[in-house]
């Protein structure tokens, strides 16, 4: 089953013009409402249209963003459950997370923080996580963005006097209900800051778009067996409950 399942995630996608058009039907309400309302070339549907993932670079003042996008044949539901499901990822050695007082579904505050290879000191950061309903209520419920802020919020329990606080680390993901599937969007924007130069960290983020968005959609065939019975309900960025997969 979990081979047919991978088979089906892999499914070829929609031709550019059926994404594209897919896309841009929610444009007035991207436009509208979206945050990050990003807008793709014909290039950009070509590489999507042959199954791959788009990457980009976004010359701004200061740090770059980077973006990545890819079609996947699932639902919007099973999607995110592989997008946020925590099972079956690789541990990430010297991480540290905690969730602030005060932080709400809607509104997560959250400390991070990541140890980096010696001698570059640890690096630590607090975001304000936000979804985005007026989007999704204005798409009726079609397209979905969370995004992330710097906050200047301190006082976690885990804050390491001796790591260094990150000077920019914003980004988002965004799904949209397009060619029968759904088109997953992650960015980025970050820098590392000490003696890490921006353009080190750029290109490292823009280095791991492909592999992320890949691993991505080989999880939406597991977690349709995986999310199911007693697993820990998940929810969509409306606050809504997903119900559990039939397995």
């Amino acid at each position: 089953m979990l081979a047919l399942l991978a088979l089906v995630a892999a499914a070829a996608a929609p031709d550019a013009a059926t994404l594209q058009q897919g896309w841009e039907a929610y444009r007035p309400a991207l436009d509208a409402r979206a945050k990050y309302p990003f807008r793709l070339d014909a290039a950009a549907w070509a590489e999507l249209a042959q199954g791959r993932v788009y990457r980009r670079r976004d010359r701004l003042d200061g740090t770059d963003r980077v973006l990545g996008v890819r079609w996947i044949a699932a639902d919007l539901d099973t999607t995110w459950v592989a997008v946020q499901d925590p099972h079956g990822d690789d541990y990430v050695d010297g991480y540290v997370h905690e969730e602030l007082p005060g932080s709400t579904f809607q509104q997560r505050l959250l400390y991070q923080r990541i140890a980096l290879p010696w001698p570059l000191q640890a690096r630590q950061w607090v975001i304000l996580v936000q979804n985005n309903l007026g989007l999704i209520g204005q798409t009726q419920g079609a397209v979905w963005e969370r995004t992330w802020d710097l906050s200047d919020r301190r006082g976690a329990k885990a804050e390491d006097p001796k790591a260094v606080w990150l000077p920019v680390n914003e980004g988002g993901w965004f799904l949209a209900r397009v060619g029968g599937g759904t088109l997953l969007g992650y960015h980025v924007r970050t820098s590392v800051g000490g003696v890490v130069p921006d353009e080190a960290a750029v290109r490292w983020s823009f280095s791991t778009l492909t592999k992320m968005l890949e691993r991505i959609a080989g999880r939406t065939g597991w977690v349709r067996e995986h999310y199911t019975g007693d697993h820990a309900p998940l929810r969509r960025p409306d606050g809504t409950e997903i119900d559990r997969f039939g397995g």
